[in-house]
């Protein structure tokens, strides 16, 4: 089940997403869990932008979930949180951002539920990998126009940037 970012009209030009709604609308993925369920899901996966935070909660109030694959903070979790209720628990977790890493998850089913799940993030060594020739010749040929301004200098610092997530960083 995909949900799409919470935020989306406040992060975005509102005319990108006119007559569209969104939010959180924890009632309507429990309404489509239920109903993926009752078509004969075995395992039930929510695949999201909302963030871990937000993840943990709702897999702490959203029955039926097997596993949350989030983003938003960009937190490459290696290892995922269970978050148990009374009646089952969900696995939560999030990949990293920028295709830094692969995030893997198994799902063992057996006789119709699920009986285990696996989780791993790889890490993805993206200088190692060749650069696609034809998408490297498009994207010199858009930026070919700004190359000037884009080597242009902002700014110089002595000190280390550091970014972790969307707001803790220099």
């Amino acid at each position: 089940i995909g949900q799409a970012f919470p935020y989306t009209p406040i992060a975005n030009p509102s005319w990108q997403v006119p007559n569209w709604t969104f939010g959180i609308q924890e009632a309507e993925l429990q309404k489509r869990v239920d109903e993926a369920r009752a078509q004969g899901a075995q395992a039930v996966v929510v695949l999201n932008h909302n963030g871990m935070d937000v993840d943990l909660k709702l897999a702490s109030r959203v029955t039926g979930v097997d596993a949350i694959l989030g983003g938003h903070t960009h937190d490459g979790v290696p290892k995922p949180t269970l978050v148990t209720r009374t009646d089952g628990q969900t696995l939560v977790t999030n990949a990293g951002s920028n295709g830094k890493f692969l995030g893997v998850l198994d799902i063992d089913v057996q006789q119709g539920k699920v009986k285990g799940m696996n989780y791993r993030l790889l890490p993805v060594f993206a200088n190692m990998l060749p650069a696609d020739r034809e998408m490297q010749a498009f994207i010199d040929k858009v930026r070919a126009p700004f190359k000037a301004k884009l080597e242009e200098p902002l700014a110089v610092t002595e000190g280390l940037l550091y970014r972790r997530g969307n707001f803790n960083g220099t």
